[in-house]
C-alpha cells in the first residue's frame, strides 16, 4: 500500500512492502514497528537502529515525537490522493479549530489573549514536554476565542489550550 505523507512543505511517498520492510522515496528500510500497549508510544528498528517514538493521531494529522523533535504529520493513502485530486483539495480550515495538547507537559508560554485576531501560522501557545518546546501555530486566520491555559499550566494529552474562530 502506498501511502503521501506531508511534514511541513515536504512530501514522501512510502510504500509498505511487507511487515518488516518499507520504501521512502525509492529508498528500501528494514523495519521492526511495535506499539507499547496501554501508551501512544512506539517501538521503531530502521535498519538496526531503534528510536522510541510517541505518535498521537488527530482528525486531520499525526503528531509525532522522534528524537526530541515534535512533527504535524498529514498522510493520505495513494486512492485518496487520487480521488481528492478529481475534486479539487479542500480549502483552508474552517470553523472553530481547537488547538490540543498531544502529549502532557507544562505551558511555557501563552502568546494570544481572548478576542484577539491572529494570522494562519501564528504562534499562539508553547508547550514544555519531555525537556523540550513545542510551538503551536494557528492553522487558519481567525480570531481567538477561548485561552484556557496560563504560564506554569500543567495540561494533559488532549487537553483544549487554544479555541480560534
Amino acid at each position: 500500500m502506498k501511502y503521501i505523507t506531508a511534514i511541513g512543505d515536504h512530501e514522501f511517498i512510502i510504500d509498505i512492502n511487507d511487515a518488516e520492510h518499507i520504501t521512502i522515496d525509492g529508498q528500501q528500510l528494514d523495519i521492526d514497528f511495535q506499539g507499547i500497549p496501554g501508551t501512544q508510544l512506539y517501538s521503531l528498528i530502521v535498519n538496526g537502529e531503534s528510536y522510541e517514538v510517541a505518535i498521537d493521531p488527530t482528525d486531520d494529522l499525526y503528531h509525532v515525537m522522534l528524537k526530541s523533535a515534535l512533527y504535524e504529520v498529514k498522510v493520505e493513502d495513494e486512492r485518496t490522493r487520487r480521488l481528492t485530486g478529481l475534486i479539487g483539495r479542500p480549502g483552508e480550515a474552517v470553523g472553530e479549530i481547537l488547538i490540543k495538547a498531544p502529549m502532557p507537559g507544562i505551558i511555557v508560554s501563552v502568546q494570544v489573549a481572548e478576542g484577539q485576531a491572529i494570522a494562519k501560522g501564528d504562534i499562539v501557545v508553547v508547550l514544555e514536554s519531555m525537556k523540550m518546546q513545542n510551538e503551536f501555530k494557528s492553522p487558519k486566520d481567525g480570531q481567538v476565542s477561548s485561552v484556557r491555559v496560563g504560564i506554569g499550566d500543567k495540561v494533559d494529552q488532549n487537553e483544549i489550550m487554544i479555541t480560534i474562530s
